[in-house]
């Protein structure tokens, strides 16, 4: 610390009433500065003060309590007979606790906190710690005092005053201490809804404290589940934060893949009690310290506690091929990327610090091993408990436990990845008698195989980084697969030999390559296809195998590539023949009366309230309305008033926006700006809908625009889901954005327009061979149904 005159706080939108100050309890005089474009107070002291006074600094203030999702805001739950109930709940992350009172407002800055609440008698306070205790106060009112908080960052204390919540509680029994679990949810809609999130929360818990070796700091931790929220959670110190979607879980209304969802996010959050609560990085540059480790842990906690549902096969496809795609665009970033700008600070919270790093950290989990890592991870967090770190003092403890082949130093490698921008790229060329590897920059597996109709299971470690790799083969192989399992942050290129192996094997036995391995070349071929490394009939060629494909992991990139070609093509002379295979591709999957169907069941729910299965309902409800009109549309307008379960409510938001009438595309806008049937938390989610509906997505556009200042009143500066679905064709760049949302979401705005742009090119490259690559398919298809008619006719 230096001598000094100067103390500066950070203050949003707060007003002085009066201050005083006095240095070692004696009086000091100063003078007030207040700084709007940085939102910090300054205090200029008379007197010069050294380290080791003691300042105490004495500040009246007012701030007003908004519905922004900011700093301290109203929360409104509305039940089903359409009464309002208002809360006040905080949110400060990343830099918010400054609206809500003056402090040091940096991650960095950690310190103690006292609450106390002034509350109405019918309210219910929480906050980080236990109650200390509660009395009456003036006027009726009384005042909550709880006890002091551990050492901590301002972005992790968090407050509460709920008006009609109840809350289900119970005491951990394998914890090395007992802690107190609550999970706390409007009255209306906790029965039946909490059980899950409280079991999942408690057993984390118990997970967390056994993988780290180190005891939850606090002696108790509640989980609140909120209608306005602009997170999926946040993971405040002993009171995690919660969208109701996120939390609350009804048994067979929600779906099993809703289910899965709620746990991960739970974990995600009891995760970061000790990944960026315990420890917390010292500035958001290194984000990805917080989120990369809370994102990967969730995954494992996951697996752990409920092992039957394979989540780990997920995390490919969630994590890896999920941020390389942005991580594609010139416009894209490292890991940690430093930035001053505390208006860009929400920009790093991104599928890069999320997804990227929890990829990166897998990765050098694998290359580490479990124990190793394990070991370091414990090291890591005993020695900067209740403080803060950087990344580079993580791998020096990683390195201290775990060795690499070849000098390949593992500090080394985790410092080019967290700080390049970009997910590289290997070249693997299959000969008679090698395999030759281009531009290897990290340890990979690879696998191969010698007869077309064995499963082969063996991999072979290819170890040491470097340009050029010929590995020898015993035996002549058909096809190989460089990076099974997806462990490694890398692409992989093959040459053309190797993809129409790789295409007949899936053809012939598609299962003699694991379902992730199957998604990572798909994926990977089909990024190549859109950067014209690699022709668009390659990836087709792979892909004709996918009407044998029962399993969800493929399909899940499947669907998402299919649409985007659909989506590309949809007005050109050829897009039908596209259809064409998709929908042929839907009736082999047993899917022949899918439209039909659903309708019908969706009459059975209205009118015989025979409810589908949560699994079959999204689709039963979005057929029913888009099939049903005006009548189905108010029936399911009506049922989302009424719904308790916040999953179902986001079903029936999809359903209503699947319509193709105007006037009820109009109508569902309007109502979605006036503030009184939906949250503004789901606005973002009902934009994207809307703008996957062809009928849809001109009139949400234009109505976006003409709305903006709204939406953007609504969203708090939030980039809606709606501005990721310009129409290239006609708005390159929405000008009407006005300029403080441009540099408050200058990150993902510029990620849009390169997006755009290359859309353009994916287009102007691929048209052409696209187009005939179907041309060539559907006369192939054509010649295939003659002979089958003409082998029938002569059996008849």
């Amino acid at each position: 610390l230096n001598t000094t005159k100067l103390i500066v706080l950070h203050a949003d939108n707060l007003i002085m009433t009066t201050f005083s100050m006095s240095v070692n309890a004696r009086r000091m005089e100063a003078e007030f500065f207040f700084c709007p474009a940085s939102s910090q107070w300054a205090f200029m002291m008379d007197e010069e003060v050294h380290a080791g006074d003691f300042i105490d600094l004495g500040i009246e203030f007012q701030g007003e309590v908004l519905p922004d999702l900011q700093g301290l805001y109203i929360s409104t739950h509305t039940d089903s007979r359409g009464r309002k109930t208002k809360s006040a709940v905080t949110q400060f992350e990343p830099s918010y606790a400054r609206k809500m009172f003056p402090c040091f407002d940096e991650p960095n800055f950690k310190a103690t906190f006292e609450v106390s609440v002034i509350r109405e008698p019918h309210h219910v306070v929480r906050s980080n710690m236990k109650m200390k205790l509660s009395e009456e106060h003036v006027d009726g009112l009384y005042i909550d005092v709880f006890h002091r908080t551990v050492k901590m960052s301002t972005y992790l204390l968090a407050v509460a005053i709920l008006d009609n919540y109840d809350y289900v509680k119970r005491t951990t029994k394998s914890t090395k201490a007992p802690i107190e679990v609550r999970l706390y949810a409007p009255k209306d809609v906790i029965k039946g809804q909490a059980e899950f999130g409280l079991d999942t929360a408690i057993r984390s818990l118990e997970f967390f404290e056994n993988y780290f070796d180190i005891p939850y700091p606090l002696d108790k931790i509640d989980l609140l589940a909120l209608d306005d929220f602009s997170e999926g959670a946040m993971e405040n110190w002993g009171l995690i934060t919660f969208r109701d979607s996120t939390l609350l879980h009804a048994e067979g209304i929600a779906s099993a893949l809703a289910k899965e969802q709620i746990a991960l996010v739970i974990c995600h959050e009891i995760a970061h009690q000790w990944f960026g609560n315990l420890v917390t990085m010292n500035w958001w540059n290194d984000l990805w310290l917080n989120e990369g480790f809370a994102n990967y842990m969730e995954y494992r906690c996951v697996d752990k506690l409920f092992p039957d549902w394979n989540i780990m096969t997920r995390f490919y496809v969630e994590n890896v091929a999920f941020s390389q795609e942005p991580d594609g665009l010139r416009s894209s970033r490292a890991v940690s990327t430093h930035t001053s700008n505390e208006t860009n600070i929400m920009g790093l919270f991104d599928a890069i610090s999320y997804h990227k790093a929890a990829a990166i950290i897998r990765m050098l989990q694998s290359l580490s091993g479990e124990r190793n890592f394990q070991r370091s991870l414990i090291q890591y967090l005993n020695k900067y408990a209740y403080g803060n770190a950087k990344g580079s003092q993580l791998w020096k403890i990683v390195e201290k436990h775990a060795v690499l082949p070849h000098g390949v130093s593992i500090a080394s490698l985790a410092t080019a990845y967290i700080t390049q921008v970009g997910c590289p790229m290997i070249y693997v060329t299959l000969s008679n008698n090698e395999i030759i590897i281009h531009n290897q920059v990290i340890p990979f597996f690879l696998r191969k195989c010698a007869n077309q109709k064995s499963q082969p299971i063996k991999n072979d470690c290819i170890g040491l980084p470097a340009n050029y790799v010929a590995w020898p083969l015993v035996e002549h192989s058909k096809w190989v697969i460089a990076n099974t399992g997806g462990f490694s942050y890398v692409k992989v290129l093959y040459d053309k030999k190797n993809y129409a192996a790789l295409a007949k094997q899936l053809r012939t036995n598609h299962r003699a390559i694991s379902s992730i391995d199957r998604s990572m070349i798909l994926n990977d071929a089909f990024d190549f296809a859109k950067t014209s490394k690699l022709d668009i009939g390659v990836y087709l060629d792979l892909l004709l195998y996918a009407e044998e494909e029962m399993d969800r992991l493929p399909w899940t990139l499947i669907s998402k590539q299919v649409q985007y070609i659909e989506d590309l093509i949809e007005d050109t002379s050829f897009g039908h023949i596209f259809k064409v295979e998709i929908l042929e591709m839907a009736c082999r999957l047993r899917h022949r009366d899918c439209i039909k169907q659903a309708h019908n069941r969706y009459n059975d729910w209205i009118t015989k309230k025979k409810r589908p299965s949560p699994e079959l309902l999204g689709v039963v409800l979005d057929e029913g309305v888009r099939q049903g009109g005006v009548a189905a549309w108010e029936r399911a307008y009506a049922a989302y008033l009424e719904a308790k379960s916040p999953s179902e409510k986001y079903q029936l938001i999809g359903a209503m926006a699947s319509t193709t009438h105007p006037s009820l595309i109009s109508r569902l806008l309007r109502l979605s700006i006036e503030g009184s049937s939906f949250r503004p938390n789901v606005i973002p989610r009902m934009l994207s809908d809307l703008t996957k509906n062809e009928a849809a997505r001109a009139l949400t556009w234009r109505f976006f625009r003409v709305n903006y200042k709204e939406f953007v009143r609504m969203l708090v500066k939030r980039l809606p889901e709606c501005v990721l679905f310009i129409d290239s064709k006609r708005d390159k760049k929405p000008h009407f954005l006005k300029k403080s949302f441009l540099e408050d979401n200058k990150a993902r705005l510029n990620q849009l327009f390169e997006q755009i742009e290359l859309n353009i090119q994916w287009r102007r490259l691929n048209e052409r061979p696209l187009r005939k690559w179907l041309e060539n398919w559907d006369e192939e298809r054509r010649v295939i149904q003659r002979r089958r008619r003409h082998h029938k006719h002569r059996h008849h």
